[in-house]
C-alpha cells in the first residue's frame, strides 16, 4: 500500500519497507528539496566591496556570498517567491538581479548614475529604485545655506534624480519619475496606489500617483528639520515617520502627511521600523551610534542600544525575536534580542554592509510594513 505524508507544503509518496524508496528516503529529499526552494529563514545583507551575504537566521551564521565584482551594492530586496535578491548598485550603476538556485548573476538592469535605496511594492510584482545623478560627496552635518540651496537646484534642474519602477516578470524598466537632487528612502501607501519619497538636499517628501505617474503633493520639511533620509509608514497606515538627519529628529505625520509631532532622536537618524506588533517604532541614530526604541503611542524614548559606525539599516527576524543592524564603518552586523534588546551576537567580517533584508519577510527599514 502507498502512504502519503505531507511536509511544509508538499505532498510526499512512499512504500513500506521492500517496494522502492522508503517513507523516510522520501522525507529526506523532500526536505532538501524545501531548503534548496529557500524555505530557510535567511538575511541577505548588500557589503558594498563584496556583493551580498547570506545569514542562516536559525544559526546567525553566514552561509554564502555572492559576488558582485566592483558594483558597491547598496539597496538591496528578495521577491516573493524568495527566489531572486536584486541590489541597487552604486558604481555599476544599475541593479543585479541574483538566481539564489544558481547562485548566478541573472541580469543587470541599467538605471543611471548613484542608484541608492530599493523598496518593493506591496503585491511584490514591481520595486522602486532611486538614484541620484547630481549628489555630490558624503551629507553634510549642517542645513546648507541659502548659496548653497541655489547651487542644488541648479544641479537637480541640470541633471534630476529619477525613481525608476521596474517589473518582476519581465525585468525591464517600465517607466520613471522625476525627483530632487539628493533622493533617499522610499514608502508605499497602505493601498499601494501612491509612492512617497524623501528628498534631501530639497527638505522635502514628494508624493506620486503610481495610476498616473505624476507627482500628486510635496510636503515642505523645513519647518520641522532639515535633511529627510529614511521614511515608514505605520502597520495601519494612519501616520508616516520620516528621519531628519541634520536636525536630529523624526518628524510624524498623518495619513494626509499633515503634520503631527516632531520628536527628538540621537544624532544623525536615518532608519527606521516599527516592531511587529506596531507597539513601538526603531530609528538607526548613526552618528550617535545608538538603535533608539520609541514607544508608538506615546512617542517617548524607552530604550537605546549602542551600536557601531555607520548602522543605517536593520531588520528584525521573519519570528520578531532577534534585530539585526548592518554596520557599514564597523564592517560587521549586530544580532540583538526584540524583547530584551540584549546584544546576542557580533558577526565580524563583513566589509561596508548596507542594507540588510530578509526571507521570509520580517518588519525592517527596507521591508514591511
Amino acid at each position: 500500500m502507498r502512504e502519503v505524508v505531507k511536509i511544509k507544503g508538499l505532498i510526499v509518496f512512499g512504500f513500506p519497507h521492500g517496494r522502492g524508496w522508503t517513507i523516510a528516503t522520501v522525507i529526506a529529499a523532500a526536505w532538501l528539496f524545501a531548503g534548496n526552494r529557500g524555505d530557510a529563514a535567511t538575511a541577505y545583507v548588500s557589503s558594498e566591496p563584496v556583493g551580498v551575504v547570506a545569514i542562516d537566521l536559525g544559526k546567525m551564521t553566514v552561509i554564502r556570498r555572492f559576488a558582485l565584482p566592483k558594483s558597491s551594492p547598496r539597496g538591496i530586496g528578495v521577491t516573493r517567491d524568495g527566489r531572486f535578491v536584486v541590489t541597487a548598485n552604486k558604481a555599476t550603476q544599475d541593479v543585479a538581479v541574483i538566481d539564489l538556485r544558481s547562485g548566478h548573476l541573472l541580469r543587470r538592469i541599467p538605471i543611471g548614475p548613484k542608484p541608492e535605496f530599493l523598496k518593493f511594492s506591496p503585491d511584490g510584482r514591481r520595486f522602486f529604485v532611486a538614484h541620484e545623478p547630481a549628489s555630490e560627496g558624503a551629507p553634510p552635518k549642517r542645513p546648507p545655506s541659502e548659496e548653497e540651496r541655489k547651487m542644488q537646484e541648479a544641479a537637480a534642474a541640470r541633471t534630476p534624480a529619477r525613481i525608476v519602477e521596474i517589473d518582476v516578470e519581465s525585468w525591464k524598466v517600465v517607466r520613471s519619475f522625476p525627483a530632487s537632487v539628493d533622493t533617499e528612502g522610499i514608502e508605499l501607501s497602505a493601498d499601494g496606489k501612491r509612492l512617497l519619497c524623501a528628498n534631501e538636499s530639497e527638505d522635502s517628501l514628494r508624493v506620486y500617483d503610481l495610476e498616473s505617474g505624476g507627482e500628486v503633493q510635496r510636503v515642505d520639511l523645513r519647518p520641522h528639520g532639515s535633511r529627510p533620509r529614511g521614511v515608514k509608514r505605520s502597520p495601519d497606515g494612519n501616520e508616516y515617520l520620516v528621519s531628519l538627519e541634520s536636525s536630529s529628529n523624526v518628524v510624524v505625520l498623518d495619513k494626509d502627511l499633515h503634520f503631527v509631532a516632531s520628536v527628538p532622536t540621537g544624532a544623525g537618524p536615518y532608519g527606521i521600523s516599527f516592531d511587529p506588533e506596531g507597539k513601538y517604532f526603531l530609528v538607526a541614530a548613526s552618528r550617535a551610534k545608538k538603535l533608539q526604541v520609541f514607544d508608538a503611542k506615546s512617542r517617548k524614548l524607552l530604550r537605546e542600544m549602542p551600536l557601531g559606525e555607520r548602522c543605517w539599516h536593520f531588520s528584525f527576524t521573519p519570528d520578531g525575536e532577534k534585530i539585526l543592524a548592518a554596520c557599514g564603518r564597523s564592517n560587521e552586523v549586530l544580532v540583538f534580542d526584540a524583547k530584551s534588546y540584549r546584544l546576542l551576537k557580533v558577526l565580524g567580517g563583513i566589509r561596508l554592509p548596507w542594507g540588510v533584508f530578509t526571507y521570509p519577510r520580517a518588519y525592517g527599514t527596507l521591508d514591511l510594513p
